[in-house]
Order: C-alpha cells, then structure tokens, then sequence
C-alpha cells in the first residue's frame, strides 16, 4: 500500500495548504514564499469560477505534503468564449520529492478532466530558471499531457520612488479614479476591446469591484480610466492583495545575503524601495487590467504615469506590470526600466485539447498577472 493518497482537499486543509505553499519558497537571489493569508481558499478565488485543489497526503503524519490546483473560466478563444483550464501552484515538499508524486498527480487531474468534462485546454507557466519543473513537465511521460511552448510572459517590477519623477506627457484627454457607478461602462469596455487577446477573461458584472470574483477587492478608486473627450480609451487599476496574497522573503543568497543593509542605505538615498527583511513581505501593486483601445502607447504611458504618481509617497514598493512578448505594449512598459521577470507559457492539453490549440490563430495571449 502507497504511503501517500491523493484526494481533493476541503476547507478542512486550509492550514495545511498554506503552510506548504509557505515552506516551498521560489528560489533564486531573493528566495520568495507566496503564502495565502488568512484563506487558501479564499484567495485561490481570482484563479477561476471552478476551481479544485488536489492534495497529496501522507498517510503515516496525515498531513498533506503537496498539492497542485485546477480551475477553469471562460477566455476569449479567437474571439469567442470558451471554458479554459489554469493549472498552478505545483508544490511538494522538499522531503517527500522525486517519488513519482507529480506522476500520479497528472493522472488524477486526468481522471478529474475525463470525469467532468469541463474543458479540453489548460495553461500553464513555468518561471525560467526552474529546470527541474521543466524537465519534468516537458518530458512527455506516459500519463503527463502535452506541453506546447506559447512564449514568454514578462513581468516588470517598476519601483515607486518616494517622489515620482514628472515625465514629458502627449496624451490629449483626461484620467481620473474610477467610481462604483462606472463598472457597466468598465465591463463594457473590456467587452468591447478583450477579445483582441487571446485568454482574456470573460467578466462580468460579478467580477467588477467585487469582494470575491476573479477581480477581488480591486476598489473603484484604484482603478484609472482614461479619456478622450467622452469615449474611454484606457484602463489600468492598482491592485492592492495583500489581504488575501502575499510575497514574503524567505530568504536571501549571493552577495545580497551580506550586502542589504548597503544597498537599502543607497536605495533610500535615491528614494527608491528598499529590500525587506527575512520574513516580511514585499509590498507591491499589480497592474490590473492593462487594456487600451488600439494598443495606443500614449494612452498606456499616461496610465502608468498616473498610477506610479498616485502611489508615490505610500507603503508600495512596487508596481508589477505583466504583458506577453507578442503584446504590442510590451516595449512601452520596458522603457520604464524595472527589473524583469520572465515565465514560459505552455498550453497544456491531452489529445481532445489538440483541435482547439491547433486553431488557434496570431492574438497576444493575455495572462492576468494578479490571479496567476
């Protein structure tokens, strides 16, 4: 008989999937743990309507020593909706690897997709520099789906200096915050310019400034809406989750072990954030919502500009901007000359799933970087 067990978890786990997720940190320079506070379950609400947790057990402690999760909603395919998966948070426990646990893992999210039936196509990122989830992933083990590189996701992490530096502004119209009043013309918009990419989310009134849909607790007043004349050109929000998601550092390696407390001196120096401490988080706000009618670059700086001087002076350290390498925007936003983060992309499918990834046709996929 298997030591472990494999099982979908309940709220009854929520303190077990949080502690692992907080004991299998992201490793590099800056070694960071996502952690979920106080809800796994609770946040895992933007990762989709249907969402499921498959956790691996161990039978001889009880407690759950890896999970991975699967959800799915509704993404614009070539323009038309359609019930697309996510599968994320891949996670076991440093002790318990290498013992054919992912394997069996796969399969159960196969035997969860044949029995339901919910869709036919899942995506997936692996962050670069993580070769062993890679080549595990990538290895077209028996039992393991297909995975189809769909290229990188950058994330840019823009600092927000103290004082925000004024740049030379071209955009003709107005921004302003957003007001509870303006989600039908917000959903209407994203209606309207959303099936330009590929995955984008298919919102609805529930999503927008809701407490839980896949937009949760993004506030009407951090939201920016730009304007030309009466007609909405832009959207971009600042998405503030650390009452349900958190970044905390786990640790540091290399010569940013020993040389912090140097650099934060410099960084204050310059106005710029400083590196936290072991075990406290990093304070950031997602870009949420990067969307601009015909991909207008002036229309995009504004935004950011706004945004980057709305948050100056307060306790973010960060704006975290996520765009795919084919969006038109991309290069916009590198110009801002934040520290880069890169994902690879892979749709994931067994043989259903083949006819609609092949009809796939040139859009920029879309990835919303606060529910990855």
């Amino acid at each position: 008989m298997s030591r472990y067990r494999l099982e979908l978890a309940t709220e009854a786990d929520d303190e077990d999937l949080r502690r692992v997720l907080a004991d299998t940190p992201m490793d590099g320079r800056i070694q960071v743990a996502f952690h979920r506070e106080p809800s796994y379950f609770g946040g895992a609400s933007v990762d989709g309507r249907f969402h499921q947790t498959i956790a691996c057990r161990d039978t001889e402690s009880g407690r759950i020593i890896g999970f991975g999760s699967r959800s799915i909603t509704e993404r614009y395919i070539n323009g038309v909706p359609e019930p697309i998966g996510y599968l994320s948070a891949l996670r076991v426990l440093e002790q318990h690897r290498n013992r054919g646990l992912v394997a069996r893992g796969y399969a159960y999210f196969r035997k969860l997709h044949t029995a339901d039936n919910r869709t036919t196509l899942y995506l997936t990122t692996i962050a670069e520099g993580n070769e062993a989830a890679l080549a595990v992933l990538t290895s077209g083990r028996a039992g393991l789906p297909a995975y189809h590189e769909a290229g990188w996701f950058y994330t840019v992490a823009i600092p927000i200096r103290r004082r925000q530096q004024a740049r030379p502004l071209h955009f003709q119209g107005t921004i302003r915050p957003a007001a509870a009043s303006d989600a039908v013309v917000i959903l209407d918009f994203l209606t309207q310019h959303g099936p330009a990419r590929q995955f984008f989310p298919c919102y609805t009134a529930a999503d927008i400034f809701s407490a839980h849909g896949l937009l949760r607790s993004l506030r009407p007043e951090n939201v920016l809406l730009a304007y030309v004349g009466d007609r909405l050109t832009g959207i971009l929000g600042g998405w503030d989750q650390q009452t349900f998601r958190q970044s905390v550092v786990h640790g540091y390696s290399g010569s940013l072990r020993y040389s912090r407390t140097l650099y934060n001196a410099w960084a204050w120096a310059r106005g710029l954030p400083p590196l936290p401490s072991v075990g406290k988080p990093f304070r950031y706000l997602m870009g949420a919502l990067p969307i601009v009618a015909d991909h207008c670059a002036v229309v995009f700086h504004a935004l950011l500009d706004e945004l980057l001087r709305r948050a100056a002076g307060m306790a973010y350290q960060y704006l975290l901007v996520g765009l795919h390498e084919s969006d038109p925007l991309l290069r916009e936003l590198q110009s801002y000359g934040g520290a880069e983060y890169k994902t690879r992309l892979f749709l994931v499918c067994w043989e259903d799933g083949e006819p609609l990834r092949k009809s796939l046709d040139g859009r920029p996929p879309y990835l919303e970087l606060g529910c990855l």
